[in-house]
């Protein structure tokens, strides 16, 4: 009888693990294939975070949700605007209590390529990057507790994190690998600049005499 039980047992452990290997190998989100312009390399993209077209578009989401901050009136987008090269276009950005803070929002064009963030480099990815403006008291003002839950919800986001990961619990580490995979996106290679520094296009006089104030220690130092 004893010997019959543990038979029985084993063999409902096998199946257990069976089915769960079968939901595991079920989900499969979409790759999403980097369009990267000439002369730049490619983009290592973390092993824990590959890029998905579903978890791209739920990045993309999030980016532009003011849910995000504490009053949900400011979004990652309110400070770093497309029109402004995802900057604010501000000398200082303002949070959510109209703060005005000691620096001003920092371009978020070819992150990828990068390996410290923020303007003291505090960050040494993508992902950790996107955690700390959400908690900041004089930008978004939120605890990323209280995010999460507001982001639970709604229905249409625990469907999207479904589609990106797979998941049934929403999570911060989760939230902050969409926002990661959507800014991963944000490429800029093939500006007439780019074309100029390759050889495929010229520069007008006055474009030139721009680069040349642009570039001039002593006149404009701009880079």
């Amino acid at each position: 009888m004893n010997r019959r039980f543990i038979v029985i047992i084993s063999i409902l452990v096998m199946l257990s693990a069976c089915y769960k290997d079968n939901n595991d190998a079920a989900f499969q989100a979409t790759p999403f294939e980097l369009n990267i312009p000439k002369g730049l390399p490619p983009m290592v993209i973390p092993a824990d975070n590959p890029l998905t077209v579903e978890g791209v578009y739920l990045g993309r989401m999030l980016f532009y949700d003011p849910i995000l901050s504490g009053d949900n009136s400011q979004s990652c987008a309110s400070c770093h605007m497309q029109q402004h090269g995802f900057t604010d276009g501000q000398k200082y950005s303002v949070g959510i209590d109209g703060i005005e803070g000691t620096r001003n929002a920092m371009p978020l064009i070819n992150l990828g390529w990068q390996s410290t963030f923020f303007w003291d480099g505090g960050a040494t990815d993508l992902e950790s990057q996107a955690l700390g403006p959400v908690v900041n008291p004089i930008e978004m003002h939120e605890t990323w507790a209280n995010a999460v839950n507001e982001i639970k919800a709604i229905p249409m986001y625990q469907h999207l994190f479904k589609k990106a990961f797979g998941i049934d619990e929403i999570t911060t580490p989760y939230v902050v690998k969409a926002i990661a995979q959507f800014e991963r996106t944000l490429i800029s290679g093939d500006s007439k600049y780019d074309q100029y520094k390759r050889g495929e296009a010229f520069l007008t006089p006055l474009e030139l005499q721009g680069l040349d104030l642009f570039t001039d220690m002593n006149k404009g130092d701009c880079n």
